[in-house]
């Protein structure tokens, strides 16, 4: 499953890993001994399973069966949205939320966006309003900052601490269309994902806590991923 996320990160723009500052780098660690005994365990068992001609899982919800397949940035710019939209170009109060010099600490989520099965760019400089300080792919800061934004195009969303905010926040800064049957410019149902889960309330309404993994997906089922490996630090 990190093979693939790693893969897919890839594709959304291979300068990230080249650019990445030593801070923001997650540091390598070394499984547990326990995590080794559980996943030969777990194979052990998938293995039986799969001998006795059983299938390990059922899935009614749009064929969202477990999936390794790195998949690519859609074509054409609907795909690689702008990161700043006018009313954060103006540094402009959203839904109560000003642009702050110093904002804070923070935490963070972690979001997937998914469109006719491609995958969605979610672009670095989300909430930081300009002239913004960049380095390679991944923006190091602005005039000031909401409290939500994104640094690198990997999806991770910083979150100020201290804030109970929603997902529906987080589109009112980046400028985007987030309802049940809009994904930015995309038309169609839309799925959302909690940890892996179904979310079956407003999309708007998903609440971003510390290290959540938030998937939408629209026209097109894809296996959600149900985590992410954080960099220390968020």
């Amino acid at each position: 499953m990190e093979r693939a996320r790693e893969s897919e990160l890839q594709t959304i723009d291979e300068d990230v890993a080249a650019h990445r500052p030593e801070h923001m780098r997650p540091r390598a660690r070394r499984p547990p001994r326990t995590f080794i005994f559980v996943l030969a365990l777990a194979i052990a068992v998938v293995c039986a399973c799969s001998g006795s001609g059983r299938r390990t899982s059922t899935n009614r919800s749009g064929g969202l069966a477990p999936s390794v397949s790195a998949r690519p940035v859609g074509p054409g710019p609907a795909y690689r949205p702008p990161a700043v939209s006018a009313v954060v170009g103006r540094r402009a109060t959203i839904d109560g939320l000003r642009c702050l010099a110093s904002p804070g600490p923070r935490f963070g989520i972690h979001l997937e966006l998914f469109a006719h099965r491609f995958v969605v760019h979610i672009p670095a400089g989300i909430g930081v309003a300009p002239p913004q300080r960049i380095r390679g792919v991944y923006v190091l800061g602005g005039k000031c900052s909401y409290p939500l934004r994104t640094l690198e195009p990997t999806g991770v969303v910083q979150v100020q601490r201290g804030n109970v905010l929603r997902l529906g926040v987080l589109f009112a800064v980046w400028g985007q269309r987030l309802d049940a049957r809009r994904l930015l410019s995309f038309r169609g149902s839309v799925l959302g994902f909690v940890d892996g889960r179904r979310w079956r309330g407003p999309l708007a309404e998903i609440p971003l806590r510390r290290h959540a993994e938030i998937v939408l997906e629209v026209d097109g089922a894809v296996a959600p991923h149900p985590s992410y490996d954080f960099a220390p630090g968020l």
